[in-house]
């Protein structure tokens, strides 16, 4: 098995990780707030230590299968994202829906609150770096994808995410939730169960290169 798949110390199922940060939800704001950041530092860490090679494996097979689902075939606004560090790549989702006519859009941070989806027509050129570092269209036409794909750093098998912090996705997904969601995250990032509050959106489906888990 790969070290990839199966990292020492961790255990995806019901393991000590997933046991300690089940969600509770008697628990106040400022608890699952120290929870979530004491997961996305150790999450961070595990996929970080990934190696070039294993995240372009890991990678292709994940789109790979989202590329042969329903969600993804039928829709015609892609809101896709660009990855940073260890994060699963995109470009052959790109790829395949700018070649099958899809309409292409990435986030762009309008402010300290605010995340629109914008129309790209070529990730390689229309894209440049903006708020935090992240690769962000330039300023363009505003679009409502059908489908967005959601990053993450922290998941869990009923569709809660941890990411950032910032709150972008939550809030944006939060107020399209007609749009389908589907994370894409490495197997070991998917928790049994994580810290959640109730401003948190849940994702319709997870992809990994070992599984694809519908939720909602």
């Amino acid at each position: 098995m790969d070290r990839w798949m199966d990292k020492e110390g961790y255990d995806n199922d019901d393991g000590e990780w997933g046991m300690r940060m089940d969600g509770d939800e008697d628990e106040d704001e400022d608890t699952i707030r120290m929870r979530k950041q004491e997961l996305r530092r150790y999450m961070m860490s595990l996929r970080d230590s990934l190696s070039r090679e294993e995240m372009i494996r890991a990678s292709s097979i994940i789109q790979e299968k989202v590329l042969n689902t329903d969600e993804f075939n039928s829709s015609s606004i892609v809101g896709l994202y660009s990855p940073i560090g260890s994060e699963v790549d995109t470009s052959t989702l790109a790829r395949y829906a700018i070649e099958n006519g899809k309409v292409l859009a990435y986030p762009r941070i309008e402010d300290r609150y605010t995340m629109v989806f914008t129309m790209v027509l070529d990730p390689a050129i229309d894209l440049t770096i903006g708020r935090y570092g992240i690769l962000e269209p330039l300023p363009s036409k505003v679009v409502k994808p059908d489908l967005v794909i959601v990053p993450g750093l922290v998941w869990d098998e009923d569709g809660y995410r941890i990411g950032y912090g910032k709150g972008y996705y939550d809030r944006y997904l939060s107020m399209n939730r007609d749009a389908v969601r589907i994370g894409l995250a490495y197997d070991f990032q998917v928790l049994s169960s994580i810290p959640h509050s109730r401003m948190d959106v849940r994702v319709n489906m997870i992809v990994t290169e070992r599984r694809s888990i519908r939720v909602v």
